[in-house]
């Protein structure tokens, strides 16, 4: 019985190791803002570690975009199809998934746009379209 209670404990264990190691590795971490968190006051458990939406973009270590479209590489950069709900100041470099961009050209800046996806209705705001960087 001994026997099965430690092969128990060491399963439960290592299923937890496995676990966190594996949200280590997939999440995107931001350091910056992680150490100002901890430095800046008693973080609760959950909220030691700070991550990033991929499907958002930053600056400054703020969200300020979403991400709608298609991400495009190209040779000279990368090229946003849609970005919505902006608060981006184009003058700054912007943070998109561990890489800093400057905005070269922006095609289209549209005020509201509406539409209908699968998930029901979408009213976007301040959305910027084929933003090249």
């Amino acid at each position: 019985m001994e026997v099965c209670i430690k092969l128990f404990i060491s399963l439960i264990i290592i299923f937890l190791s496995v676990k966190a190691l594996y949200w280590t590795w997939t999440s995107q971490i931001d350091p910056k803002a992680t150490f100002q968190k901890y430095f800046n006051k008693e973080p609760k458990i959950s909220e030691i570690v700070v991550t990033r939406d991929p499907n958002k973009i930053y600056q400054d270590g703020r969200a300020v975009a979403d991400i709608i479209g298609q991400v495009k590489q190209t040779n000279k950069g990368i090229v946003f199809e849609q970005i919505a709900n902006s608060t981006v100041d184009t003058s700054k470099a912007i943070e998109y998934q561990r890489s800093t961009y400057k905005i070269i050209q922006i095609e289209r800046m549209i005020g509201m746009k509406s539409g209908v996806t699968d998930k029901g209705p979408q009213v976007l705001q301040n959305v910027l379209e084929n933003v090249s960087c």
